[in-house]
């Protein structure tokens, strides 16, 4: 930040360093050359900044020769210097005008995930970030969204991010208190009684605390305030496309690795979606020892008959190809998963195995896998992507219905 402003200044003192020059060059040569009175001087000299000059023919004293040149060429670098700051303006600019647009409130990796979502669909986006400008120009400029920066709890920063005029609004910092802060200051002072329905939506990992704001928020008029997580989306997504009902008929036994917060989430979605006639059983398996938290997740869904944890290396797990099992590799290490996939490839054919990946494999071992061993390879990233078009208020205008007012 010093640097860049001693560059400014730097500049700013060559500009006013170099029309110094110019104009007593033209003070002193114009009278003496052209006869000219001082006004007239000056009028002469000032026209030469715009490449102009009125006068009966070239110049021949090598001074205003210079400065006929001189002064053009800092004309330019002034302007060009402008155009740049109104620019870097733009976002200001820009959000002034445009409305019914998604505005994402922390642009890191989920904030960047939505916005590049929405954008591809034909929505549109504008950012509010308080990090240092280098962690996204390049991004911006790359997806052409406009970012305001600054913290996104002050109002006059999503005021000028067109607020007001906004479809809705995500709140997607790394931080839930956070999140669950703005979008509480977002409502207080945009809350209308009259308007088209409009959601700001927060992302809340922790679900504790989303339930208990849900409990606590009571919303009127025509904002309302919903929560999401992109996780709890992405394991949704996954039990709704690989292994519904359908795929899992005759399962029973299911085996998650890695009891993070993904597999958490899977976890909790596989035993809700449970049909009364499926009796499969959960087994959990991490590295760390979770046996509290994994019963307390079973008493919570009233299922402790039916899930069960053990502790163990993903390298020490005996996998087998019994057509009743299945088995979802979910750690958070993209790389120990394929590892274990590729260690998979040994003497099983058929079984269920799903491999959770926030990065694409390559296309040749995923082939090789999936065709010969029964191995799914699933970007969760994808998976929350196509989640989020279902939320209510961000790809289609929200309805009454869908401020949920009891819960959410």
């Amino acid at each position: 930040m010093k640097h860049r402003r001693h560059y400014t200044f730097g500049k700013i003192g060559l500009w006013g360093g170099g029309v110094a020059l110019i104009f007593g060059i033209g003070f002193y040569y114009f009278p003496r050359d052209y006869d000219l009175s001082f006004l007239e001087a000056f009028y002469y000299t000032l026209r030469l900044f715009i490449l102009e000059h009125d006068l009966p023919d070239f110049p021949r004293s090598w001074p205003l020769i210079f400065i006929h040149f001189f002064a053009p060429l800092l004309a330019l670098s002034a302007l060009g210097t402008m155009v740049t700051y109104v620019f870097r303006l733009s976002p200001v600019i820009r959000t002034r005008w445009i409305s019914d647009h998604v505005i994402i409130c922390g642009v890191g990796r989920t904030g960047r995930l939505l916005a590049e979502h929405i954008k591809s669909n034909g929505g549109t986006v504008v950012g509010v970030d308080s990090g240092s400008p280098d962690s996204f120009d390049e991004w911006c400029a790359d997806h052409n969204v406009p970012l305001i920066r600054g913290d996104f709890l002050a109002r006059q920063i999503l005021e000028r991010a067109g607020a007001r005029r906004a479809r809705g609004i995500l709140f997607a910092a790394g931080d839930d208190l956070l999140n669950l802060e703005g979008v509480v200051n977002a409502y207080d002072w945009l809350r209308a009684d009259s308007g088209p329905v409009r959601l700001l939506w927060a992302h809340i990992a922790n679900e504790k605390l989303a339930q208990t704001a849900r409990l606590a928020l009571r919303t009127e008029g025509q904002v309302g305030i919903r929560f999401f997580d992109t996780y709890h989306i992405a394991a949704f997504r996954m039990v709704e496309k690989y292994f519904d009902c359908d795929v899992r008929h005759g399962i029973r036994q299911v085996t998650v690795i890695g009891f993070g917060k993904f597999g958490r989430d899977l976890a909790e979605v596989l035993m809700k979606s449970r049909k009364p006639d499926e009796n499969f059983t959960l087994r959990v398996a991490d590295i760390r020892d979770r046996e509290k938290e994994v019963r307390a997740l079973a008493d919570e869904l009233g299922a402790s008959d039916r899930v069960s944890f053990f502790q163990t290396d993903v390298q020490d797990l005996d996998f087998s190809d019994k057509k009743d099992r299945a088995f979802f590799l979910c750690t958070d290490d993209d790389i120990g998963n394929l590892a274990a996939a590729l260690m998979l490839t040994r003497g099983i054919v058929g079984t269920h195995i799903y491999v959770r990946m926030a990065k694409w494999p390559i296309s040749a071992i995923e082939g090789h896998l999936r065709d010969g061993n029964g191995i799914t390879f699933i970007n969760i990233n994808d998976l929350v992507v196509e989640g989020i078009e279902e939320l209510p208020g961000i790809f289609r205008p929200a309805r009454a219905a869908d401020l949920k007012r009891s819960s959410s």
